[in-house]
């Protein structure tokens, strides 16, 4: 079955709007938020904006049960010389805003002529907005979302074609099956991306995720964004705050 789903085309995702997205009704599971680290056998746990600096951000990666449990099953369909990658999963509202302003920065530099409300929209496609709107969380902040890559079991990464967080067109899941379908011919590099891409993103859907068409490497389970994509009545995850502190989470469990 492994040798059936690793090297099958991507198939077209429409994009959808966040308003779309949003308009999904959110009824919250209570899954906890649970440590990803801790089976490095099968996943490894790069945090990759604890590694950048990022004011808020954790040395562990957290998500809820059952994105930890569909990790594991994805994990297994991989060849045994690979293994996932994990860069990013729950964030903080801090970090959810400092990458916004950070990406739309970015995004000023190299376009600087375009009008502020194209610059927000296009911001959008890469960093969901900061959002305190129970109704509106950012995937990241529901703990349903789960940014990564995957890697050799000597520790070299796999070439996808353009780094995690590039906020360019080519970082498209579809970018290299769309040069195809217009019969343009891949190079060496460009078709080891598109098979890597391959890899992942038939491995995550396997598992029952759903792929954010302009990001290689973001997954999601549970979440609005979920819902809509596989016609579900509602998303299961709404915003999720963690709690680090063993003494508070006592203190609230002596009030109930």
């Amino acid at each position: 079955m492994k040798e059936c789903i690793i090297n099958k085309p991507i198939i077209n995702n429409e994009k959808i709007s966040w308003d779309t997205v949003y308009s999904m009704q959110i009824v919250e599971c209570e899954e906890e938020l649970v440590p990803l680290s801790l089976s490095p056998e099968h996943i490894l746990v790069r945090s990759a904006y604890f590694e950048a600096g990022l004011a808020g951000s954790l040395p562990e990666c957290y998500a809820r049960s059952s994105i930890r449990e569909r990790l594991m099953k994805a994990a297994n369909l991989l060849p045994k010389d690979l293994r996932l990658v994990v860069l990013d999963a729950w964030r903080s509202h801090q970090v959810q805003k400092t990458l916004f302003e950070q990406c739309q920065s970015a995004l000023n530099s190299v376009y600087p002529d375009i009008d502020e409300k194209e610059l927000h929209n296009m911001t959008q496609q890469y960093v969901a907005l900061p959002s305190f709107n129970p109704r509106a969380p950012s995937p990241h902040s529901t703990g349903g979302a789960i940014d990564l890559m995957i890697a050799t079991r000597a520790g070299v990464p796999l070439f996808f074609g353009s780094p995690f967080d590039h906020p360019t067109e080519i970082s498209d899941t579809r970018y290299f099956e769309e040069k195809l379908e217009n019969k343009e011919i891949l190079s060496k590099e460009e078709s080891i991306a598109m098979e890597n891409r391959r890899l992942l993103y038939n491995i995550m859907t396997e598992v029952g995720f759903v792929n954010l068409p302009s990001e290689w490497w973001h997954y999601e389970f549970g979440t609005q964004r979920y819902a809509h994509q596989t016609g579900k009545e509602h998303a299961i995850y709404g915003a999720k705050t963690l709690c680090l502190n063993s003494f508070e989470t006592f203190k609230k469990d002596k009030i109930k």
